[in-house]
């Protein structure tokens, strides 16, 4: 287990409640969280730490919201996040981790700027966007995200903010943005564990220590699905940009 003081633990139990958060009602919440993490526990001790709590986190949000998933979302975004994992992998092996994640927090950046600038734009129109995946220009979009989801996953623990501008941007409703989301960080999460264990970051030891944060991100997971059940779609939208503009600029200062 981790060599971590009185308040290391506490700033490690705060980030699980945002993490419990991000699954069940906004998830942009654990963005910041992560880096927090890796700075107290270390980034390879952080890894091993994350991958069951959000593992755990993933289930609570199938629980609630599995049923309301946009599985062609899921299918079509999916091969854009292994060439975002594959671009990923070749960036680290030029470049430190900080320069890797303030390049993530840009690109994210610019994908929020340039959302905000379409929603303006479209402000006075009345045509309604047509189905996700049914267009070409709606499947370069997709690639475009799926390929930033990967990035940010890997390169920033960033993903839920590229996929959570991607549903907005698709005007998905609340419930079809949380299942779709649900499944997706599931899987991706999943598809992790294997790799974690393979480096030595998932240990009997790390597991051990794991087991004390599950109150608080039981908390946190049900604290955000009872504050999602009283959200309105308007505030849904404006907190996730908000949070997403947040989780970019922090990784683009503190990396």
């Amino acid at each position: 287990m981790p060599h971590v003081d009185a308040l290391g633990l506490v700033l490690v139990a705060l980030c699980v409640v945002l993490y419990g958060l991000s699954k069940t009602v906004m998830p942009v919440a654990g963005v910041v969280a992560g880096t927090v993490v890796a700075a107290v526990l270390g980034p390879a001790v952080a890894t091993g730490f994350l991958v069951p709590l959000l593992v755990l986190g993933d289930l609570f949000a199938l629980a609630f919201y599995r049923s309301h998933a946009d599985w062609r979302l899921i299918v079509r975004v999916i091969p854009g996040v292994l060439v975002g994992f594959v671009l990923i992998a070749l960036s680290f092996a030029f470049l430190p981790q900080v320069w890797v994640a303030r390049i993530v927090g840009m690109l994210i950046l610019i994908s929020l700027l340039l959302e905000l600038r379409r929603q303006w734009k479209a402000r006075s129109a009345v045509k309604v966007d047509p189905a996700p995946g049914d267009s070409d220009d709606h499947r370069i979009v997709t690639a475009m995200f799926g390929v930033l989801a990967g990035m940010t996953t890997m390169g920033g623990n960033a993903g839920g903010t590229a996929l959570s501008i991607y549903l907005i941007r698709l005007r998905v409703p609340m419930l079809a943005f949380m299942g779709t989301s649900a499944w997706f960080f599931f899987i991706l999460n999943m598809s992790k564990a294997p790799f974690v264990i393979v480096l030595g970051y998932l240990t009997w030891d790390s597991v051990l220590f794991d087991l004390w944060f599950v109150p608080p991100l039981v908390l946190g997971a049900l604290g955000g699905a009872f504050v999602f059940r009283r959200m309105s779609q308007t505030w849904f939208t404006r907190i996730a940009l908000g949070l997403s503009g947040i989780a970019a600029l922090w990784l683009v200062v503190v990396g």
